[in-house]
């Protein structure tokens, strides 16, 4: 019998979560093959081809692994993922197991499609239900598995406790020739990673928020009495993992912590610090909170090459934020936060805003507004939708208020690709006088239209004043752009921000 294991990931080359399953199989002495099935593309992804399709199943037919893992992390793609499996079904007999986010909190509709889930962190529970598979054992003991009895019944097995200690997981694998591209038609073979100019990695597993657009409450929920669900890796372990990037990518420029929440513990900090400043020196950005913030946090970081923060406000309006969002944070919290970014000199800082969705009416949109003309400059704004994912606490708030019934929520989560995507970042509401203050929301990022854009939110009403703004907003995207690429010939060219 074979003793490969096939992970396939979709629309996401650097695959993080399947490197870890990677490196827990091949401890447990197995051969893995992981397939990265499209590249990432955050506007307009496109189908897999017809060719592409046959290009994985002769890589599969080849390889004849002992089961197939599917990473299914969120709704958008998973049509792509409905499509593979059904193609999966008829040209192999070999187990189909399907994990990540979308499978821990929708078991109960990945059965429809998987012979076994896995919920919850996964590394133990692969291991676990592929030594079943090849020894023909029982697996209705293996904790975080969901299959189907004899009967078609539906069982899930309880979560094992969570792991404390991340450092145990390893590290996630870099390089090698069983990672592989499928994409433009063509396999191409190789970690696609090795090539990037940037790293991904996170510190961290786990967010201590409850905000009602995340999934990670539903996680949260799905651990509850697992142990402690905010876990931090030693910082030993997180360099250990920066050192092997900078050895097998050669072009390395910069590094994305992806964590939800970056640490602000001061010992963590400093041994951090100490660390990368002597051992790899590289640009770094950070996702930031407003109630997780301080001066001495960030005057450290920059200290050691933090170039770019992106913190995630979402809306201007109090009730937005509390009432919608679930969040907790007050408006002099934000601003606080601008300005100690400000004062300790971030190169490069944007403001995540989440302002095309049903919940938003003029009064809130304004308030946003308001906060948005009085950031100080230089800042950049991250303007999107909002998407409804599987298991978030949005998506039957969203129903009980009205704003849409059970049928069409469920038929947007299962929406074509490119329907969801369009959703949310081109989601306009039908009242133009939002649309008009959407985009002087937009132009506030941009000092030189200042002026312009105080005068124009005088009358939101005045024909006139709405050709100006269009106008005004065509300049504006012409900026975005030419920032856009200015800022990634920075980091390419020179690998720095200072």
């Amino acid at each position: 019998m074979s003793n490969t294991v096939a992970l396939i990931s979709f629309y996401s080359p650097k695959s993080l979560g399947l490197r870890y399953l990677e490196n827990a199989l091949k401890t447990s002495g197995y051969d893995v093959e992981v397939i990265c099935f499209k590249a990432y593309n955050s506007l307009k992804p496109k189908l897999p081809t017809e060719k592409e399709y046959e290009i994985l199943l002769d890589f599969l037919k080849k390889k004849q692994p002992l089961l197939v893992g599917l990473s299914v992390m969120a709704s958008p793609f998973i049509e792509v993922v409905h499509e593979l499996n059904a193609r999966l079904r008829k040209h192999f007999d070999t187990p189909i197991i399907w994990g990540g986010v979308y499978a821990s909190i929708s078991p109960e509709e990945c059965m429809d499609y998987a012979d076994y889930v896995i919920r919850g962190e996964g590394e133990g529970a692969i291991i676990d239900l592929a030594n079943a598979i090849r020894d023909g054992a029982d697996v209705t003991d293996i904790p975080n598995l969901a299959y189907k009895d004899a009967e078609g019944k539906i069982v899930m097995n309880p979560l094992r406790p969570l792991l404390q200690d991340l450092d145990a997981y390893g590290i996630p694998g870099i390089g090698g020739m069983n990672k592989h591209l499928i994409d433009n038609d063509t396999m191409t073979d190789g970690d696609p990673q090795t090539t990037s100019y940037s790293y991904e990695m996170s510190c961290s597993r786990g967010c201590p928020y409850v905000c009602s657009y995340c999934c990670s409450v539903a996680v949260m929920r799905l651990n509850k009495g697992g142990g402690k669900y905010v876990r931090f890796r030693e910082v030993d372990n997180v360099i250990s993992e920066l050192l092997q990037a900078k050895k097998n990518m050669k072009k390395l420029k910069v590094i994305h912590f992806w964590d939800e929440i970056f640490s602000d513990d001061p010992k963590w900090i400093d041994d951090f610090v100490s660390r990368y400043k002597k051992e790899i020196r590289i640009p770094f950005e950070i996702w930031a909170h407003p109630l997780k913030t301080n001066s001495e946090l960030i005057r450290k970081l920059r200290s050691a090459g933090l170039y770019k923060v992106v913190m995630g406000i979402q809306s201007g309006s109090p009730y937005i934020r509390k009432e919608i969002f679930h969040r907790t944070e007050k408006n002099d919290n934000i601003f606080k936060c601008d300005k100690i970014f400000n004062d300790e000199g971030v190169p490069q800082l944007i403001y995540d805003l989440m302002l095309r969705h049903p919940f938003e009416t003029v009064e809130t949109i304004k308030e946003t507004y308001e906060m948005c003309v009085n950031f100080k400059p230089p800042f950049e704004l991250q303007l999107h939708g909002l998407s409804f994912l599987p298991g978030a606490d949005i998506v039957p708030k969203a129903i009980e208020m009205g704003l849409v019934t059970p049928e069409e929520m469920q038929e947007l989560m299962n929406a074509p690709m490119q329907k969801q995507f369009d959703h949310h970042w081109k989601f306009e509401n039908n009242d133009p006088r939002i649309n008009y203050w959407y985009d002087l929301i937009f132009l506030t990022q941009f000092p030189s239209m200042r002026k312009q854009v105080l005068e124009l939110a005088k009358d939101d009403e005045s024909p006139s004043n709405r050709q100006k703004l269009d106008a005004l907003c065509v300049k504006g995207k012409k900026k975005a752009r030419f920032r856009y690429w200015k800022h990634k010939a920075v980091i390419v060219l020179k690998g720095t921000i200072r």
